[in-house]
């Protein structure tokens, strides 16, 4: 995996974005949390400092001055307590009687509120190992004008502040660190992901149109594009393959009218002719022009209807008359050429759609029934609904299609007869199958014993 390319993904650029917004927002919270923790801590220092300041006026009150000094002698033994506290008491003219500060802070005023003072070094005993610093403490004046002051070493508080400290720092690096993990991950996956259809594109921009995008088999979106990928490479390969088709027969199918015409014109020109021969020779020549115009014009439609950009005019049909219109169009047809044609069309049957395609599709249907039907042959138009869904029908009783045969019927030029001697250029079930996707309806051959049924089925 190439790691310029990997750090140019939009997966990793949005990793390292929300790294970064997550340090943000990290810092942020701990900062706070920082901040509570250390007003939680002052708070309670300078609750106990009071508590403490309080105790030692009462026993100084009740018991005595000389209970008070041994009170403060006991607490100078526990040298070795990190939570260490320090005391002073000095006379009315400022002579230390008792605790182990050697002096009064400058500037430090006797209220019995706790201040942070700055404690330097020559007012701590030097046995003592903690700094100079910042040290909360209280003071009062006692009954005969002495003051009292009890102090906190911050030492643990120190201690307690680093570690905070250093465990929002462990907590930052391994956040981002994971947010940037997870996101490198990510870019990889969805990368490797990418690039299999990236690859697929390339070998079929390259002419490879029967490769497709692998399928992982998880269901997720990837897999959903990848089906939608094959399913369009899929219809272009098969109508790639139509195109061939459609050019070697139209090479096939038009080259017989062009050449009937081309010669007729040629022996018609070889010697002068009267005013019928050439009137004739006109007509012939117009006849094979027309059946070059219809082969062109189905092509057309089919492919309009193909694409589903056919410019006609779609609305809701009313299938039920526009049958009974085509059924009346076929009845004397039916009469000439000694057919039995039968119209069976429920009423008020409608889909939306259009009708010029619609009606050229059960046409084309009517005339290949027609065409390849026998006398005394019973034709029949139907139309009703199934299961909530409006279908058309038409079925005879003629040859039919041997099964193996009716998916080959719907491709363009492809006609059934060896010597294509009928007339037709093999277009018409073509159109049929077009207009059907078109208009998502259901295309079945079925056996009619004998002879073929074919259904028309709509959505609603």
């Amino acid at each position: 995996m190439n790691f310029r390319r990997l750090l140019h993904t939009t997966a990793i650029r949005m990793a390292l974005r929300y790294a970064f917004f997550y340090a943000l927002l990290i810092t942020l919270g701990l900062g706070i949390l920082y901040w509570a923790t250390s007003h939680y801590v002052d708070a309670q220092i300078a609750a106990s400092l009071e508590r403490e300041l309080t105790q030692l006026v009462e026993i100084d009150r009740r018991q005595g001055r000389a209970r008070l000094i041994a009170a403060l002698s006991a607490g100078q033994r526990d040298v070795n307590n990190e939570n260490r506290r320090y005391h002073l008491l000095q006379s009315p003219h400022e002579v230390n009687l008792a605790g182990n500060l050697l002096g009064w802070p400058p500037g430090f005023i006797a209220d019995k509120k706790v201040r942070n003072v700055w404690i330097e070094d020559n007012l701590i005993p030097e046995k003592l190992p903690d700094k100079d610093g910042y040290w909360p403490m209280i003071g009062t004046l006692l009954d005969d004008g002495s003051r009292l002051l009890v102090a906190q070493s911050v030492r643990q508080a120190e201690d307690l502040q680093e570690f905070i400290l250093s465990t929002m720092a462990v907590i930052l690096a391994v956040t981002v660190g994971l947010a940037i993990t997870l996101g490198w991950l990510l870019g990889h996956t969805l990368l490797v992901r990418i690039d299999a259809i990236n690859m697929t594109a390339e070998q079929v921009t390259a002419g490879q149109l029967s490769r497709r995008v692998a399928l992982s088999g998880q269901g997720d979106e990837f897999d959903e594009l990848a089906g939608h990928l094959n399913a369009m490479l899929e219809r272009i390969e098969q109508l790639l393959t139509g195109m061939r088709q459609v050019t070697d027969n139209v090479a096939h199918d038009l080259r017989r009218p062009l050449a009937r015409l081309r010669n007729r014109l040629e022996v018609t020109l070889l010697e002068k002719r009267d005013q019928k021969e050439y009137r004739s020779a006109l007509e012939e020549t117009l006849g094979d022009a027309d059946e070059l115009m219809h082969t062109f014009n189905a092509l057309l439609e089919i492919a309009q209807a193909e694409a589903g950009s056919y410019r006609g005019e779609w609305k809701v049909v009313d299938l039920s008359a526009m049958l009974e219109e085509l059924g009346g169009l076929y009845l004397d047809e039916a009469e000439a050429r000694h057919k039995r044609f039968e119209l069976r069309i429920e009423p008020n049957l409608k889909i939306t759609g259009n009708r010029h395609l619609l009606a050229q599709a059960v046409s084309n249907l009517l005339d290949n029934a027609f065409k390849y039907t026998p006398d005394d042959s019973t034709i029949r138009l139907q139309a009703a609904m199934q299961a909530g869904r409006p279908f058309l029908s038409v079925s005879d009783n003629g040859p039919g299609i041997a099964v193996d045969q009716r998916d080959r019927v719907f491709e363009r030029f492809v006609r059934l007869e060896a010597d294509r001697s009928t007339a037709g250029n093999g277009l018409g079930l073509s159109l049929v199958k077009a207009v059907a996707d078109l208009h998502r309806a259901e295309l079945r051959l079925e056996d009619n014993q004998p002879g073929l049924h074919i259904i028309l089925l709509f959505t609603v």
